[in-house]
């Protein structure tokens, strides 16, 4: 009997002596990485990258999958006893040991800057994301700002080793040389592999990169126009390389950290929960998710940005307003909560 029979002979014995119950119930017991409801992971190393960003080093138990270079996962941590998720980006290569790296910029951000530590747990929902590299050899040009680095550099750790004479121009806008993540591993792989040539953007030096301005980016990458564009970073600096796109080349391959909102007016606006019999208050500058995390109401959600539609719930009377976009809806059905505010009452089956 082979490895994995061995396996599956043990995984159907335990099985038979639990039941009813599932045997990982039990398993909880004796191993912190093992769940019968969702897959945890315990930290192993962390590296501090810049003084406000962390990397962290992680094993996963039963039910993580292998990432693919590109793609985040939701990540849920412990804050005061309260278990909250944010989605992170993988920045580990494919095949490698899983890693996130995170810069200080919200709650829980700043917990795991600041408190994260070896042998704490982490609980994991398995990778996803279309952010992800192309499946023939094609020229690229990486655009990105500030925290868009990581799921590049999953991207640049995977493709450079796989393919050492690949063609790849990262042209990387960043604060200072203090604050850019990974500056010295990017010139690292540089000099190994000579087909990646870096460009660093220190905007405390040089001010704002205009990432929709062709003739600037002409003189950092002159053959733009005829490479795949992959654009990551703050929504304004991925909307302005999606721009110059509609002009120049073919549309980006893009991944937003944020979202631009549209201004409210100050308007509040209430929403009523018809299954859990709750209304509550939104703020102007809160979406329906926001304010439900802030009652403790659980929501469904992913990437927070409107982008993966984990979500949805039911809108079944009155509008809302998307924030990214200021368009109304009115119309009875799914809603993205995470994008959305009411407009200014709406109700939701949940």
């Amino acid at each position: 009997m082979g490895h994995t029979g061995i396996k599956g002979f043990f995984r159907a014995a335990a099985g038979i002596l639990s039941y009813p119950q599932d045997p990982r119930s039990f398993a909880q017991v004796f191993g912190s990485l093992t769940s019968a409801h969702y897959t945890r992971g315990r930290i192993t190393h962390v590296r501090r990258e810049t003084p406000d960003t962390v990397t962290l080093f992680f094993t996963a138990g039963e039910g993580w999958i292998p990432h693919r270079a590109g793609q985040w996962a939701r990540i849920g941590v412990e804050v005061d006893g309260k278990r909250i998720w944010r989605p992170y980006s993988i920045s580990a290569p494919e095949h490698g040991d899983p890693s996130i790296t995170v810069k200080a910029q919200g709650l829980v951000s700043e917990h795991i800057v600041e408190r994260a530590a070896p042998g704490n747990v982490l609980y994991l929902e398995r990778p996803e994301g279309q952010f992800l590299l192309p499946d023939t050899p094609t020229e690229l040009l990486f655009m990105v700002a500030g925290s868009g680095i990581t799921p590049v550099m999953s991207m640049l750790r995977t493709l450079m080793p796989r393919r050492p004479d690949h063609d790849v121009v990262l042209v990387y806008v960043s604060r200072s040389r203090e604050s850019c993540i990974f500056h010295d591993e990017i010139l690292e792989l540089a000099d190994q592999f000579p087909g990646l040539r870096p460009v660093f953007w220190f905007t405390e030096e040089r001010g704002r990169l205009d990432a929709s301005d062709a003739d600037a980016l002409a003189e950092l990458c002159p053959d733009h126009a005829d490479r795949v564009t992959y654009a990551s970073g703050p929504d304004s600096f991925v909307s302005a390389v999606e721009d110059l796109s509609r002009s120049h080349g073919g549309p980006p391959v893009v991944e937003r950290f944020d979202v631009t909102r549209q201004f409210s007016g100050g308007q509040r606006g209430e929403v009523w929960f018809t299954r859990s019999e709750m209304t509550l208050e939104v703020g102007p500058d809160e979406t329906v998710l926001e304010a439900a995390e802030r009652a403790q109401h659980q929501l469904p959600h992913g990437c927070r940005m409107g982008i993966c539609h984990s979500c949805l719930v039911p809108l079944t009377d009155g509008a809302v307003t998307n924030i990214r976009t200021g368009e109304l809806h009115r119309e009875p059905g799914p809603v993205q909560t995470c994008v959305t505010r009411p407009a200014p009452h709406a109700a939701f089956d949940a």
